[in-house]
């Protein structure tokens, strides 16, 4: 590789005309459904703005007055939210419990001395930036670059991240950051795929391809990383948040998982789409662990095989969101940024139509998730949405098949 910052193995020709004419379209298609998921998202959000990054707050706001108990009691927590933030509030949100482990508020809680504006926007805007770090050794040119964070910007899915005050910018930076610097700065790379723990149904896939890689430096980092993480947050936030959690997530806590399984339920993961079709749950669960096995073995086969970069990291990406058990639509921004790779590839070199088109869908299904936002209103994009999985897999299969590419 002569080029240690831009992953990209051999030079290629300039792109075809055909080829750039195509992509024009998908630009101008991208501008159009951009525009109306900005729309929708904005709309969804216009009366209960960064209600997920509320959560957070709240919980920080707990912790600081040493009000363990209400991380653990969902009623009382959502109508404390509500209060405490009623001035951000038109409506009033429903049940809104925190349920994520102990050690996710460790992400928050630098935060939690600020006025929740300033700590709202300000993790919506410190996580943009390191995220647009991240994402500037995957562009071979300034050109490259600045479509990559056009496309990111007009994704629908960062809209909702924006609107709900969701991580996904950050979550989106350590994959980035991660896969990227796996042999050029492996213990940096341990420590990058190891935070993934924050987000724990996003760490499942990332050990998988450092094994596929024979990668052990990042992966024992990665391990040491998950373990100070656990060990930190033994004492802040402490043991008792971890006994009450564990208690509520393993005594089978009806009110607890109810809320759970209504969260999967309002996701865009393999579960909700076959849920959302009249799957029985039991099927629709043995449809998500199926996933899961597809979504392991495709991460092997990029990471053993020599797969361009890129190409190994959007099959990561999409591997991650099919292989999770919940998935919110700004999570989708990964499927997003998996998109914009292949596309960019279309810049230097002819792809085939079927990548183009696969791409651009995966792309598009930002717009039209999660499921169950549309089932009642838009029913034809409901029926669209819950195929969303079978793009993803598309995608992944099409990548696999394209070995030593450069973008």
């Amino acid at each position: 590789m002569s080029d240690s910052r831009v992953p990209q193995s051999t030079v290629t020709p300039p792109v075809p005309p055909s080829s750039a004419a195509t992509l024009r379209r998908v630009g101008l298609l991208f501008v159009a459904v951009g525009a109306l998921g900005w729309a929708i998202f904005t709309a969804l959000f216009r009366n209960t703005p960064g209600q997920d990054w509320m959560v957070f707050d709240t919980a920080v706001q707990a912790w600081r007055h040493g009000d363990t108990a209400l991380l653990l009691d969902g009623p009382r927590f959502t109508a404390v939210l509500n209060a405490t933030h009623a001035d951000w509030l038109r409506d009033k949100l429903v049940f809104h419990p925190w349920v994520y482990p102990p050690f996710t508020l460790l992400l928050a809680l630098p935060f939690g001395l600020l006025p929740f504006g300033v700590s709202y926007y300000g993790f919506q805007a410190l996580s943009f930036v390191g995220f647009a770090a991240a994402l500037r050794p995957w562009a071979a040119s300034t050109r490259a670059y600045a479509l990559l964070l056009s496309g990111v910007a007009l994704c629908p899915a960062t809209a909702f991240t924006l609107g709900a005050g969701q991580n996904s910018f950050f979550t989106a930076s350590l994959f980035l950051g991660g896969v990227f610097l796996i042999q050029r700065r492996p213990v940096i790379a341990g420590v990058l795929l190891g935070l993934l723990a924050f987000k724990p149904q996003f760490a499942v896939l990332a050990p998988v391809a450092l094994l596929a890689l024979g990668a052990w430096i990042p992966l024992a980092t990665a391990a040491a990383t998950v373990a100070a993480l656990l060990l930190l947050s033994l004492i802040v936030p402490g043991t008792a948040l971890w006994a009450g959690w564990l208690h509520l997530f393993l005594s089978g806590d009806p009110a607890f998982h109810t809320w759970v399984n209504e969260g999967r339920i309002n996701g865009q993961s393999v579960f909700s789409c076959l849920a959302l079709l009249g799957v029985p749950g039991w099927a629709a669960n043995a449809g998500q662990l199926a996933a899961m096995a597809f979504a392991a073995t495709c991460v092997w086969l990029a990471f053993r095989r020599g797969i361009g970069e890129p190409r190994r990291l959007a099959i990561l990406l999409c591997a991650t969101i099919l292989a999770a058990p919940h998935v919110g639509s700004y999570d989708g921004l990964l499927l997003g940024i998996a998109a914009l790779l292949v596309l960019l590839q279309g810049l230097t070199q002819r792809l085939p139509a079927g990548d183009i088109a696969l791409a651009a869908a995966l792309w598009l299904s930002t717009a039209v998730n999660p499921p169950h936002l549309f089932a009642l209103t838009v029913p034809p994009l409901f029926y669209v949405s819950v195929l969303t999985p079978v793009v993803i897999v598309g995608f992944m299969l099409a990548s696999l098949r394209q070995e030593r590419t450069s973008f």
